[in-house]
């Protein structure tokens, strides 16, 4: 093997890695998160949430045109990671994205997005801190949790008007 050869290898297998490690993390987050749920007798689809926490970058009512006249779907929720090669979730972001501008919104760091019900088992000693971790960093990520976030932040930049 010459130099040329090894080099391109080493960069596709960085380029593997780097393409794949993220939604083979979500996979796995959501391997783990139902076979616990299902250990705890708890459908996770019925576990109720809360993100009173979330971390607001602008003023609320906001004067900002670009905010207070975004549609629902201009907002625009990202996972955070903490690292590209073995990511781990630390929160969700909320941006506004029109066109070629993106505007972030809020966050909500894993640690500040409350479920009573895990809370509850963790005090109880039922689960332990790494499987807690584990289902909130998988209902984090969950579409029904994005979309609530979603409605949340929009009517939060919305509030104002409705209630005038």
């Amino acid at each position: 093997m010459n130099e040329f050869s090894v080099m391109v290898m080493a960069v596709v297998f960085v380029g593997t890695l780097l393409f794949t490690s993220r939604p083979c993390y979500r996979l796995i987050l959501r391997s783990i998160a139902k076979r616990e749920a299902a250990r705890l007798n708890v459908s996770l689809q019925d576990v109720s949430f809360s993100f009173d926490q979330m971390v607001y970058f602008i003023a609320l009512p906001t004067t900002i045109p670009t905010a207070r006249d975004a549609s629902i779907d201009e907002l625009v929720i990202e996972p955070y990671y903490e690292s590209y090669f073995f990511p781990e979730v630390n929160g969700v972001q909320v941006s506004i994205r029109t066109g070629h501008e993106t505007i972030p919104v809020a966050y909500l760091p894993l640690h500040d997005f409350s479920l009573p019900l895990l809370d509850r088992y963790l005090e109880t000693r039922i689960i332990d801190e790494r499987t807690n971790r584990i289902i909130r960093a998988h209902m984090i990520l969950h579409e029904r949790t994005a979309q609530a976030i979603r409605e949340e932040v929009y009517q939060q930049l919305h509030e104002d008007r409705a209630a005038q």
